[in-house]
């Protein structure tokens, strides 16, 4: 098998998922050992040794749908001679090459009842969500993302296996080195926000859950998801100028619209003490009237003041 096309570690290695790359003409560049053991044929550079002539056809006619541009997964049953049922999923390495990965579709009979296994989805579901998840070796290698983290990014199945620093600004690639230490250290979910650079060169805002997570060998690497909050942030931003708007206006209320209406009750009260000198009776009213109406728009000044600072 040439050795300039290989898997990536994390399958390569993987004691639950067959994997394989080959080219177009069905030749295998290369597998892990998990998919070479299910095969009993003396030839394994080929497809053929590990699907039925019938399967193969079904296969290559599925598997000529696959589009570099959107890269979207093609699903695959094989049934194995032993019985046992293989979901594949397929999906372009690169224009050249196709990789494929499955793990056994146990079936399992309860009664009349039929249960499925749904191992073999776990990898779905994940490129599938609608949030970046990754996972990353102590060293900053980034050992796997999924395909909304590719998307996002514009990077493909060939950065897997590049450090943090190869694929992003040095100040940023250290924030997440940094963050991942602390999961290293304290073996806990670690909750945080990072930002990320789209393939655009957009920033974006995420909140980030970090994880550790122990292999079979027990390494330790820490596994990322992250949701993209940047609308969420911006919507915060607007509501917190908001609050301070209203707090400004609660500040004038209080300072600068009173202040000259405590002036005017003030003078009324003055007038109100010389009123015995006031020989007209309608306008004593007329004074008492507007003292009224003067401590009744304090009263109401002073009620939307608080309730402009209640929190």
């Amino acid at each position: 098998m040439n050795s300039f096309i290989a898997l990536p570690p994390w399958l390569k290695y993987s004691k639950n998922n067959f994997s394989l790359i080959f080219d177009m003409k069905g030749n295998i560049k290369d597998c892990n050992e998990l998919l070479a053991s299910i095969s009993n044929a003396v030839d394994k550079e080929n497809i053929t040794a590990y699907f039925s002539e019938d399967e193969i056809i079904k296969l290559w006619n599925l598997l000529y749908t696959l589009n570099v541009n959107n890269n979207t997964p093609a699903h695959f049953l094989s049934q194995q001679k032993n019985g046992n049922t293989y979901q594949w999923e397929f999906l372009l390495y690169n224009k050249d090459y196709i990789i494929g990965i499955a793990q056994q579709q146990n079936i399992i009979k309860r009664g009349t009842e039929s249960i499925i296994n749904v191992d073999h989805l776990i990898e779905s579901f994940i490129n599938n969500s609608p949030a970046s998840a990754w996972i990353c070796d102590p060293e900053g290698r980034l050992l796997t993302m999924n395909q909304y983290f590719l998307d996002f990014t514009g990077l493909t199945t060939e950065d897997f296996g590049k450090t943090l620093w190869q694929i992003y600004p040095r100040q940023l690639a250290e924030l997440y080195h940094r963050n991942n230490c602390i999961v290293f250290e304290t073996n806990r979910i670690l909750k945080t926000e990072e930002l990320g650079i789209d393939k655009n060169g957009r920033t974006r805002n995420f909140l980030v859950y970090k994880f550790p997570l122990n292999t079979i060998d027990h390494k330790m690497l820490v596994g990322g998801w992250a949701v993209d909050i940047t609308e969420r942030k911006e919507a915060e931003q607007k509501i917190f100028a908001h609050d301070l708007k209203i707090k400004e206006l609660a500040f004038l209320q209080s300072h600068e619209v009173r202040r000259p209406l405590a002036n005017m009750l003030g003078l009324l009260e003055l007038i109100k003490a010389e009123n015995h000198k006031i020989e007209s009776e309608h306008l004593q009213n007329m004074l008492l009237y507007i003292q009224l109406s003067a401590t009744e728009l304090d009263n109401e000044i002073k009620r939307v003041i608080d309730k402009l600072q209640e929190e």
